[in-house]
């Protein structure tokens, strides 16, 4: 009798140890084939799976690859830089033309330099923006793939009630980050441009602090919507995790004292299997922290740039005295403000509710 229910025992242990690899890469392939093509060549440059290789990942090899994305997204941002300033030498020079000629002509050449610093800002911007929107849709749809392979991962390791929580929130969490800022930042960022030249064309309107005040809301919006989600999610997993904990300690006893013989070695198999799956949800969520950063580091370095050489612009703006084109200028630099709080605030959801998830359910 005790053979058989070894047998029996071993049969069931390993229909469990040669399924589970199958449904793993399952997973593996479900989450590669949600990537972008330029997120999984920069995942395979650096040898990192779904299975492990994001704990290899060095300083270093971060920077060298901040370095190589900053090389190649770079083109534009200068060529903005260079257009602008030529709008600003434009400028001055009208400017000295316009004490000669008169009050009128002022008025004409302030609309000319104002229009053409924010044809060339908002001609160049509009594909940051448009990067930036497809970043995030991409994160979305990554996302939609990775919670129900990081969390059936967890609850296969007795974390049921943990994984649950987990999905909830990160999917709730998610969908309303990525409907906020593909129908709301998105569009008011392109508005952002359009009010400030309004602005410079009619001192009097006094928008300036209208566009301050979209980028204040956007941004302090994201903080209070990241808050709001991570901390129920970090309350939650507090409690969830404590339960499953509790479960776990009771199933390996009662299985170690109500099986006869053998019971010792069935729950000693248990909780090698629990760290079987605790050591594969690690590498999933590595995985998944890796995967946002390869995906919101392009737009956001080349939001960066453009942040940095509209802030040079603008300070030569102030410098040639040319205030029409310096409030185009500003403007495009808030617009950068408001997408580079937008990629962070995605990149930071996706990481700290991974290290949440993984961090609490450990055993």
């Amino acid at each position: 009798m005790t053979r058989i229910l070894t047998a029996v025992l071993a049969v069931i242990a390993a229909a469990f140890f040669v399924q589970f690899p199958c449904s793993a890469e399952f997973g593996s392939e479900e989450l590669y084939g949600a990537l972008p093509d330029e997120a999984r060549e920069m995942l395979d440059e650096s040898g990192i799976t779904p299975q492990g290789g994001a704990e290899n990942i060095k300083i270093g090899d971060i920077w060298e690859q901040i370095i190589s994305v900053f090389t190649e997204q770079a083109d534009k941002p200068l060529t903005m830089f260079a257009a602008v300033t030529a709008v600003i030498l434009l400028a001055s020079v009208l400017s000295g033309v316009s004490d000669t000629s008169g009050g009128q002509a002022a008025g004409v050449y302030s609309a000319v330099v104002s229009l053409s610093a924010a044809v060339v800002v908002s001609s160049y911007l509009s594909d940051i923006l448009s990067v930036a929107g497809t970043a995030f849709n991409a994160a979305s749809d990554f996302m939609l793939a990775y919670i129900p392979v990081f969390a059936g991962v967890t609850a296969a390791g007795g974390h049921t009630a943990s994984a649950s929580v987990f999905s909830a929130a990160a999917l709730t969490g998610i969908q309303v980050l990525s409907r906020l800022t593909t129908s709301v930042i998105i569009p008011l960022s392109s508005c952002m441009i359009g009010i400030s030249a309004a602005g410079s064309l009619d001192p009097d309107l006094n928008l300036d602090r209208l566009c301050e005040g979209i980028k204040k809301f956007v941004i302090w919006g994201l903080g209070l919507i990241m808050t709001i989600f991570l901390g129920i999610l970090s309350v939650q997993s507090v409690i969830t995790a404590s339960a499953d904990n509790a479960a776990m300690k009771t199933l390996k006893f009662a299985v170690s004292s109500a099986v006869p013989i053998v019971g010792g070695a069935v729950s000693d198999a248990l909780s090698t299997v629990s760290g079987s799956l605790s050591l594969l949800r690690s590498g999933i969520g590595g995985f998944g922290i890796a995967a946002g950063a390869c995906m919101m580091l392009p737009p956001a370095v080349t939001a960066l740039c453009y942040k940095f050489l509209l802030f040079a612009a603008g300070v030569l703006s102030d410098l040639f005295g040319c205030g029409s084109a310096g409030k185009i200028i500003r403007s495009g630099e808030n617009v950068m403000s408001v997408v580079l709080a937008a990629l962070a605030c995605i990149f930071v959801f996706i990481t700290v509710s991974s290290a949440i998830l993984l961090a609490f359910c450990r055993s």
